[in-house]
């Protein structure tokens, strides 16, 4: 690659970086200035410290282009899996809770119950979005590619949003596939629940 246009996308890409964190960075071609050179990079200091690829990964793009907050990615766990990309950002929702137990006990004259928290349950993780084939014709494709991952049932998911919230596998319940106006469009909703990793240790 011409060195100079690496550079130039380089920068671009470091730019889209800073504008999805709240900064902005000024034109490459500005650092060509000598007088330019004391330039506070504070504020993107980070960013440039960035591999290639950790960049690009950041700046995820979908299949129009469109830089992409929360991309999502899901896996299959067996050796030589790929990993596929969402193609269009989809719509992630998760609702957590914890499990209480009430119990009525004779208090006195004091109200209410006594609540014992047993443990937190698991997320339970709606997916929403929409699949298009920019060929004009339908995106049989990428509906397979999700029907194999709905019907394998537990899927490695990568998601900045499901990272936060310690969550890097799902057990998928149930999809739905529904009636979608145009003949090149496909909406989908997936419904899963968070699974950690368990280690059970058995002793004699």
């Amino acid at each position: 690659m011409n060195p100079t246009v690496k550079t130039a996308t380089r920068f671009v890409l470091e730019n889209t970086a800073l504008r999805l964190f709240g900064g902005k960075i000024p034109p490459y071609w500005l650092f060509r200035k000598t007088e330019l050179a004391n330039v506070d990079s504070e504020e993107y200091s980070q960013i440039q410290q960035m591999s290639d690829k950790e960049l690009e990964d950041t700046i995820r793009t979908n299949a129009l282009g469109v830089p992409m907050q929360m991309p999502l990615r899901f896996k299959l766990e067996e050796a030589g899996a790929e990993e596929w990309f969402f193609p269009l950002e989809p719509m992630i929702s998760l609702t957590g809770q914890n499990i209480i137990v009430r119990r009525q006990v004779n208090k006195g004259k004091v109200k209410g119950s006594i609540k014992e928290r047993w443990s937190q349950d698991d997320y339970s993780v709606t997916i929403q979005g929409i699949l298009i084939g920019f060929d004009g014709k339908y995106p049989e494709a990428d509906v397979s590619k999700l029907r194999s991952f709905c019907e394998a049932g537990r899927v490695i998911a990568i998601n900045p949003l499901l990272e936060i919230f310690g969550i890097s596998h799902l057990v998928i319940e149930s999809w739905d596939i529904p009636h979608t106006v145009g003949t090149t469009n496909q909406n989908y909703t997936i419904k899963a629940y968070s699974d950690d990793i368990y280690k059970l240790l058995l002793t004699k």
